[in-house]
């Protein structure tokens, strides 16, 4: 067995390495050093790279049964990660250390001082990069990743990690069992609907409302075999209410689709528990294990798919993200707030999930209160003070928005004039890549992400939106519409009820806009006019 230990230059690997006494371990940068004769740090990339192979052919020459050795997948953006690299190792190990704690390092490291004056973002988006990218190369070669963190407690528990790996557990191993499992009880000439569990096929978490149960576990958002094996020693003293069970609630946003179909619910929950869920919910085949990996999830999926199978996914956090993107169709339950977990996740090509209902943020709050006072058409306010209010209830707007959408993969297109400000502050809140266009002037942007938040200050007939919409499908057919407004009339709101629309308020007030200071009349001040501050006439 051949384990190879990854991470960040001062992430800790020879430290916990040096604690191993049951495997022979192997320092990368020595053996490196050996066998180009001098310093590894001197050699062209092209050089490093055949050092590189000759490394991994020595490795696997060796006789012992485990071995241990270090690595690096990248350095910034030169990737040191070789096709050999991937063939060679059984099982890749990465050790996780926080950005600041790297930072820390850096600077008291002579070796890695290069590195001191890197930003913590920069060195949170290169150790994602190196996760990511890992992760992927070992699903492609249907090997198993595991991410440790550098903390002291968790070393402690990745010594036995290490042990239960010898025994032989593997993350690919279990989804094979699984998958054998399900293809002796389903037909492969069907649809298979493969599903989440918690927050998913049931409305609950059902470890936190049966058990009591929390757990920080998860909290790095890794989800892999290893987070499986801690939550596991974790569930050994849990204590299971079985009267909670009955006020669990199904999801029939999803339960409705999949309950007349072949369907199998995947659950990294309780076997025990979810066999009682089961029973008193009338569900389907359950598979449920501490140890069903966002890992195991996507080789289940991936190894139906290989037998000739056609799946539908469903899930609702990172546990689930591989498998939806594993999936012939993957969906993405949303319901009302997206899963902290995806904040950072890229969604493209799943389906989305979500609540449709309006949101309108009128009644949130006192603050709300006194900018909506500001913005209103008799308020007598113009200008930069005005202009401020918008920027804040579109922010206000935007932070509603993310809570349901990531930013990656969403587009703001705020409508000039009268939308500028309150799309700033929503672009602010939400997040992604900005547009703008003036709908008496311009054609609506080509635009290709997944997601776009359409945003004006006030829809009054919401027919020039639904203009917009139309063009913005002509190019992009399955884009995702979202309406953001600071006001929209009433009989507006009808006319977007297939979509999600927020709002600071609603209004019955509905007149035409003009250069004047008061409404009277049909005619009232224009927004625009007021924001920038034109109004000339006073009545």
């Amino acid at each position: 067995m051949k384990i190879a230990l990854y991470g960040m230059p001062c992430a800790g690997k020879s430290t916990l390495m040096d604690r191993i006494t049951d495997a022979k371990v192997i320092n990368g940068s020595q053996e490196l050093r050996r066998i180009c004769g001098g310093s590894f740090s001197e050699l062209s990339e092209e050089e490093k790279h055949q050092v590189r192979i000759k490394y991994t052919e020595y490795i696997n020459a060796l006789n012992d049964e485990v071995i241990v050795s270090d690595g690096h997948y990248s350095f910034m953006e030169t990737v040191a990660f070789t096709e050999a690299d991937g063939d060679l190792y059984d099982i890749f190990i990465y050790l996780y250390c926080s950005p600041e704690n790297l930072k820390e390092r850096y600077a008291l490291s002579e070796k890695n001082a290069k590195f001191a004056g890197e930003s913590i973002e920069s060195l949170r988006q290169w150790q994602e990069f190196e996760i990511n990218n890992l992760r992927e190369e070992c699903h492609r070669r249907n090997k198993d990743f595991y991410v440790v963190s550098d903390n002291e407690e968790e070393q402690n528990n990745f010594f036995d990690f290490l042990s239960l790996l010898r025994e032989g557990f593997s993350s690919y191993d279990l989804a094979t069992d699984i998958c054998n499992q399900i293809m002796e009880q389903f037909n492969k000439q069907d649809i298979l609907y493969m599903v989440d569990g918690d927050k998913t096929i049931i409305i609950q978490d059902s470890y936190r409302f049966c058990c009591n149960g929390k757990t920080k576990i998860f909290d790095g958002d890794f989800y892999t075999g290893y987070q499986s094996f801690l939550f596991e020693k974790e569930l050994q003293t849990a204590s299971i209410d079985k009267s909670k069970i009955a006020e669990i609630t199904i999801n029939n946003e999803v339960y409705d689709i999949v309950a007349s179909n072949n369907y199998v619910v995947l659950s990294s929950g309780i076997k025990d528990l979810w066999s009682d869920i089961a029973n008193a919910k009338n569900l389907g085949t359950i598979f449920a294990s501490p140890y069903i990996s966002a890992d195991v999830k996507y080789y289940v999926v991936k190894q139906l798919r290989e037998h000739g199978y056609t799946i539908f996914a469903y899930g609702d956090s990172k546990i689930d993200l591989y498998m939806l993107r594993e999936a012939d169709k993957g969906f993405l339950y949303i319901g009302k707030r997206i899963s902290r977990s995806l904040k950072n996740e890229s969604l493209s090509g799943l389906v989305p999930i979500y609540d449709h209902s309006l949101v309108i943020l009128a009644d949130e709050d006192e603050e709300v209160q006194a900018d909506i006072a500001i913005c209103k058409s008799n308020s007598g306010i113009s200008g930069s003070r005005l202009a401020a209010a918008h920027v804040r209830l579109g922010e206000k707007i935007g932070r509603h928005i993310a809570t349901v959408f990531p930013e990656k993969n969403t587009s703001i297109l705020v409508l000039e004039r009268g939308g500028r400000f309150f799309g700033d502050g929503v672009y602010m809140g939400a997040g992604g890549i900005f547009y703008s266009m003036n709908p008496k002037q311009d054609d609506a942007p080509v635009i290709n992400t997944e997601r776009v938040v359409i945003v004006d200050s006030v829809i009054n007939t919401g027919k020039s939106i639904m203009r917009i919409i139309d063009e913005l499908k002509n190019h992009n057919p399955g884009i995702d519409v979202i309406i953001a407004a600071n006001a929209i009339q009433n009989e507006a709101v009808e006319l977007f009820k297939d979509y999600l629309v927020f709002a600071t308020r609603l209004s019955k007030n509905s007149f035409v806009g003009v250069n004047q200071s008061k409404q009277t009349g049909k005619t009232g001040p224009d927004t625009a006019d007021r924001l920038f501050n034109l109004i000339k006439k006073r009545y």
